[in-house]
């Protein structure tokens, strides 16, 4: 018999939530948050308005399906390895994100500090996602 690589949920949804708290960090004022918000023209008054329980919601399920991508994926490829998934995942971020958004921020005139802050965070959830579903496999029998 030989194993067959499997999505496994439990690593995706892990996954999902661990990179709830990405953003939050990158984004608060002991990292890139002051910054952030200057360059973006963004004031605590803008806040107020904000339905906050809505994006969470959002942010959420964005994540669940993007590492449920990748989690296919990686059995496509067969990762069997956290540095495996640490490398894919950046190739993954650089090809089809970093490149992609940055260049419609260069046309959206948006400053290229703020692409690096903003693509910082999603780096970080993908390989958060990358080293987890490399590390924790699933196995069934063929």
């Amino acid at each position: 018999m030989t194993k067959k690589l499997r999505i496994n949920h439990a690593a995706v949804w892990v996954a999902a939530v661990l990179a709830q708290f990405v953003p939050p960090l990158i984004y608060s004022e002991l990292f890139f948050g002051i910054r952030w918000a200057e360059l973006n023209k963004i004031t605590e008054d803008d806040f107020q308005s904000f339905d906050m329980a809505t994006g969470l919601i959002l942010a959420l399920a964005a994540a669940v399906v993007t590492i449920y991508v990748m989690a296919w994926l990686f059995t496509k490829i067969k990762v069997e390895s956290g540095l495996e998934g640490l490398k894919i995942a950046l190739l993954i971020w650089l090809a089809f994100v970093f490149v992609e958004v940055g260049i419609q921020n260069h046309f959206s005139l948006r400053p290229f500090e703020l692409t690096l802050i903003d693509e910082v965070v999603v780096l970080v959830r993908y390989e958060i996602a990358g080293v987890l579903l490399g590390v924790w496999r699933k196995y069934s029998e063929v």
